[in-house]
């Protein structure tokens, strides 16, 4: 008996070489048991599976509009004339932040995940930041420290998604880190999963890809020669007021991206259940052709010992 394999190689489904058909019968019947309620069981867990990528789907809530009047708040500032780690890394190392899931079945997607961070890791200074402990042991398999947190689970979402701000942004203003890209799995749909790349600082990158009508001018590097206007009056320094909002901007897309990592995750596992759920029932047919084989050669055999009795019989 050669059971099916659920992480992620290859089934290579083989019957015992029996001496006898009859032997070869019982075997297969107990295989084809085997393979049955595993089948049950494959399709069993996709249906969890998709009813989970369903649920979440329907609760997950864009925060565009907050993202926008967050947003907002930076236009009137003079972005190029701050001096703060968020708007300017000098020379500091990037971070790679890469999200891995700690479930199982989920079909490489983590290596796809670590295999895309790692390729961003250019400067041998980078820093490696991991989600999820099967991420890490990818990261050790590379001979590549990191700094790990657990994997997201429902319940810890939100919780992760603060932590991990918190724990970026001590690190961008002790400027032991610089720049910082987000690798993450999303779901285009439940049967396509890709890798996904964000970069969150400095804050000019998130500007580009947060906001296009302010991009441009930012790009340019123009702004006018009163970048607060005569109406403005800021009672806090500008500094100051990026760093405030940008940190609670940072812990909102640290969020959604953890949203959308863990639906990318239910629909790795659907499509991966899948894929076993087929690979079973492929072995069963395998088995039924063996089996009928078994049962033709018990029947020859008794054709021809019959035959030889009655010949002996009547001679």
């Amino acid at each position: 008996m050669s059971p099916v394999h659920l992480g992620g190689g290859q089934a290579t489904p083989e019957v015992d070489v029996l001496n006898t058909p009859m032997q070869a019968i019982s075997i297969i019947k107990k295989d084809r048991e085997f393979y049955k309620n595993l089948g049950v069981l494959v399709e069993a867990l996709k249906g969890i599976a998709i009813s989970q990528f369903q649920a979440l789907e329907k609760k997950i809530v864009s925060f565009e509009e907050f993202m926008r009047i967050l947003d907002g708040f930076f236009d009137p500032l003079d972005l190029i004339s701050i001096q703060h780690p968020f708007v300017d890394p000098h020379d500091a190392p990037s971070g790679i932040v890469a999200v891995t899931s700690d479930a199982g079945l989920l079909g490489g997607l983590n290596h796809r995940v670590m295999t895309a961070a790692v390729g961003n890791m250019k400067d041998p200074r980078s820093k490696l930041i991991v989600i999820g402990l099967q991420g890490q042991k990818i990261a050790q398999g590379y001979k590549i420290p990191c700094k790990t947190f657990t994997g997201i689970t429902d319940e810890n979402r939100y919780l992760m998604a603060m932590e991990i701000r918190d724990y970026v942004v001590n690190e961008v203003l002790d400027r032991h880190i610089g720049t910082v890209k987000v690798i993450h799995p999303v779901a285009i749909s439940l049967k396509i999963q890709q890798v996904g790349e964000l970069n969150l600082l400095p804050f000019l990158e998130w500007k580009k890809s947060a906001s296009s009508a302010v991009s441009k001018e930012i790009a340019d590097q123009s702004r006018p020669a009163e970048p607060y206007g005569s109406d403005i009056l800021l009672e806090t320094l500008p500094s100051d007021l990026i760093e405030y909002l940008t940190i609670v901007g940072l812990g909102q897309k640290f969020f959604d991206i953890l949203q959308l990592s863990r639906l990318a995750e239910l629909a790795a596992r659907t499509i991966h259940l899948e894929e076993s759920s087929q690979k079973v029932k492929e072995i069963d047919k395998k088995l039924q052709l063996q089996y009928f084989r078994a049962r033709h050669e018990i029947i020859d055999q008794q054709m021809r010992e019959l035959f030889t009795a009655r010949s002996l019989y009547t001679s």
